[in-house]
Order: structure tokens, then C-alpha cells, then sequence
């Protein structure tokens, strides 16, 4: 397995030619939406997963945004979609 960071140029390039599985690191923090379009980005162009740590865990609603990543990674929801699940649940 190889962790590395998201490029918005080329990742299909990157994920194409590797051997093992790819997974994102989360990197800076992000506003939620913003965490949740890369991570839909990276999965869509051949990762197979994310690791993110600041942008979970420096959320609003760490717990929320765990569950909306897991939506958008593991279930096939949108970013927009995982962004809705991620207001619906924070706070509860």
C-alpha cells in the first residue's frame, strides 16, 4: 500500500501505474465540502481509500465527518451528498 498526497493534476497517471493500493493523505485542513471533493476525486480516478487525520479530527463534528467520508469512499455518495449527511448529523 502507498500513502500520498492528492494532485489535482495527473492522479489518474499515478494511481494507473502503481502496483499496490493508493491511499490519500488527507493533508492541510479543508473546509468539510472541500475534504469531501478531493477524497470523492481521488476515489473516482483509482485510489483506494484516505487516511486523513487534521481533517477529520479538526472538524466541527468529527464523528459527522468520519461518517460522511465513509459515505463518499465506501457508499458512492456525491461530495454534496456526503456534505448533506455531514450537516444532518453534526450536533447529534
Amino acid at each position: 500500500m502507498v500513502k500520498c498526497y492528492y494532485t489535482d493534476e495527473g492522479f489518474e497517471t499515478i494511481t494507473s501505474c502503481c502496483p499496490v493500493p493508493i491511499v490519500i493523505a488527507g493533508g492541510k485542513k479543508l473546509p468539510e465540502l472541500d475534504a469531501l471533493k478531493m477524497s470523492y476525486n481521488a476515489i473516482q480516478q483509482g485510489a483506494s481509500g484516505v487516511d486523513m487525520g487534521r481533517n477529520i479530527f479538526q472538524s466541527e463534528d468529527p464523528i459527522a465527518m468520519m461518517k460522511a467520508v465513509r459515505g463518499v469512499v465506501h457508499e458512492g455518495l456525491t461530495p454534496e451528498q456526503g456534505f448533506a449527511m455531514f450537516n444532518d448529523l453534526k450536533g447529534k
